[in-house]
């Protein structure tokens, strides 16, 4: 062999060896993983209560906008002109 082919598979071999997960890594994707699996087999109220942990601003978005439909549907547009005179409308 050549030294521009020994290179070239020093090389190649450097890139193989570095593309390959650690033992830390390994732990990290299987504690990840399993994980992913505990969430998957829980109730409906578990996921959602993980749903309003992990993004509670769009739990508070629809409330606040369930909340706005029922009460204008209840008082009509009252309620959304008063709403609108508090927070300046």
């Amino acid at each position: 062999m050549t030294k521009n082919d020994e290179l070239f598979e020093k090389a190649f071999d450097t890139l193989k060896q570095e593309g390959l997960p650690t033992e830390q890594q390994k732990e990290v994707m299987l504690d990840r993983i399993l994980m992913e699996c505990k969430t998957e087999n829980t109730s409906v109220v578990e996921k959602v209560k993980q749903l309003i942990i992990s993004y509670p601003w769009r739990f508070a978005f629809t409330a606040s906008a369930i909340q706005a439909v029922v009460f204008t549907l209840i008082f009509g547009t009252r309620y959304t002109n008063l709403f609108l005179n508090i927070f300046g409308g």
